[in-house]
């Protein structure tokens, strides 16, 4: 598992839809979410608004629609505790790869927004280029977490688990090595070169999850454009959606997509509605892991 963090400087928070964050409030952070599906995420927040400011005033962030104030600061340094229904293309991509997620520090404040997330190297390699298409973080940093058997959510197929617990199991992997790959191979009834085909496609996977970077992911016009139609038929199905920040993130998206990626779009092929928008994504992770 992984953590990526994005920052993005106040002065371009107008470029991801929260131009009107600075004008409400000083400092944002996010506390932790209270139900998260695709199509409702709702989140507490702690808000340190500006002098003049209220909770009511929130209203004016488009990304953002308060649900309950749960308590209101009685001290200007107190920040006043809210839920909300989070309303942006990113976070809701982010619910529908099953596996990312924010954490606590995510936060906005005097120098910016930063977004923290945590989940395999492949679901967020997905976002990464979904963020790069609306507007590039100014900021990107990774780092690998420490795992425990208890949390860890592996990057490996069911196959390619059992094959390499099999061979870790027989010391494949010990220094120095209690079997071959060619006894390895006879005791599966497979061809030598094939199981030393998927024991190196695991370890490069493995190695890729610890270590990718995460600061130039380029989708595909395919994956870009398929991803944008699944946020249009979200837009549509959802009448809290159907705001200017939503509609313009999604139109920054595909001007970015027909300056960034290959013209030639003739033969992607069109989103098929009837698909389920987590099994669509699933296969886009898997094609750029």
């Amino acid at each position: 598992m992984r953590e990526v963090s994005f920052f993005w400087k106040i002065d371009r928070l107008g470029a991801i839809g929260l131009e009107k964050i600075p004008k409400i409030a000083r400092r944002i952070e996010f506390l932790s979410y209270i139900k998260r599906a695709p199509k409702d995420i709702r989140c507490l927040f702690k808000f340190h608004l500006h002098d003049g400011q209220r909770v009511e005033d929130l209203i004016g962030i488009d990304a953002l629609q308060v649900l309950e104030v749960i308590q209101e600061a009685e001290q200007p340094d107190e920040g006043h505790l809210v839920i909300c229904r989070v309303i942006h293309p990113v976070p809701i991509l982010n619910a529908r790869t099953n596996g990312t997620f924010a954490v606590a520090g995510s936060k906005f404040d005097e120098e910016g927004l930063t977004y923290i997330l945590q989940g395999s190297s492949m679901k967020l390699r997905l976002l990464s280029g979904v963020l790069r298409l609306i507007a590039k973080p100014d900021r990107t940093s990774a780092r690998t977490l420490k795992l425990t058997p208890q949390n860890h959510e592996t990057v490996l197929t069911e196959r390619q688990l059992k094959l390499a617990k099999y061979a870790y199991d027989r010391g494949y992997y010990d220094l120095p090595k209690r079997i071959k790959i060619t006894e390895l191979a006879e005791q599966l009834g497979l061809a030598r070169a094939t199981i030393s085909e998927h024991l190196t496609k695991i370890e490069g996977i493995l190695m890729d999850d610890m270590f990718s970077s995460m600061t130039d992911v380029r989708l595909t016009v395919e994956q870009a454009r398929t991803i944008v139609e699944t946020m249009e038929l979200d837009m549509d199905e959802e009448e809290t959606y159907q705001t200017e920040s939503f509609a313009g993130l999604i139109k920054r998206i595909k001007e970015n997509i027909a300056e960034e990626l290959p013209s030639d779009t003739e033969n992607v092929p069109e989103l098929d509605i009837r698909q389920d928008p987590e099994e669509i994504l699933k296969r886009i992770q898997e094609d750029i892991s």
